[in-house]
């Protein structure tokens, strides 16, 4: 009997298996697009290169995504909705002791998701305009928008608080968002850019600016636990 000859170059079998039981996940492919669509441009990648890097039939893909298009706007909102969840699970209301502390987190956050955030700013460039690619302002639009909300209330909050000086939040709020932005556009330039010591450098001159001294404030804190503490509690009266 002859053997039937099989192709080396096939993509792998998808069978009986469903997209819920085996493979990447709907967010995992949208983080898989999100690398090639930054290292090449939205034209040249297909569903099938996608699946290649996922190792799985490109089949697959189709279970989550309606097309490649659709599969583009949620490697953008993916991306855009992780740094907001991250930022939410480390600065929640009452986590921090004051807004310094969530600010540097916010920070934090940028550093942590570089990649995928510089692969944000550069398909944005890269595709903006472009015939045939979906129009990626409004997620990025709206991460800006909620950025600067977010940066502006804690200036203010720090303004009431006394710990930042008098400043007008929006250029504030505004000027760190973009000196990020130019540390991720550095960073897809220069290899060996060190990201974290560019942000640790910036954060020390925006203290500077807001008039913050870490040190004092932790002391002030401190100093006011301490006096709360030494206050009567409605416990300890009925004793």
């Amino acid at each position: 009997m002859k053997q039937k000859r099989t192709s080396q170059h096939t993509e792998p079998k998808l069978g009986r298996r469903s997209a819920d039981e085996s493979g990447p996940s709907r967010e995992e492919f949208a983080q898989i697009a999100l690398e090639l669509f930054a290292e090449r441009h939205f034209a040249s990648v297909s569903i099938r290169d996608i699946g290649r890097a996922a190792n799985v039939n490109s089949s697959m893909i189709y279970y989550h995504y309606k097309d490649k298009q659709e599969l583009f706007r949620a490697a953008i909102e993916t991306s855009i909705d992780a740094a907001f969840a991250l930022f939410a699970a480390h600065c929640s209301s009452g986590a921090n002791e004051n807004p310094a502390d969530a600010i540097d987190k916010w920070f934090d956050v940028h550093v942590e998701l570089s990649r995928q955030l510089r692969n944000v700013v550069k398909i944005s460039l890269d595709c903006r305009g472009a015939v045939g690619v979906p129009d990626a302002d409004e997620p990025i639009k709206r991460f800006y928008r909620h950025e600067n909300e977010i940066l502006q209330d804690l200036i203010r909050e720090g303004m009431r608080r006394g710990i930042f000086k008098k400043v007008d939040p929006r250029v504030v709020a505004t000027m760190i968002s973009t000196m990020l932005d130019g540390v991720m556009a550095r960073s897809f330039i220069f290899e060996d850019f060190n990201i974290v010591a560019t942000v640790r450098e910036f954060k020390k001159a925006l203290w500077q600016h807001l008039g913050y001294t870490e040190k004092e404030t932790r002391l002030r804190t401190s100093a006011k636990a301490k006096k709360n503490d030494k206050k009567p509690t409605a416990a300890s009266l009925k004793m």
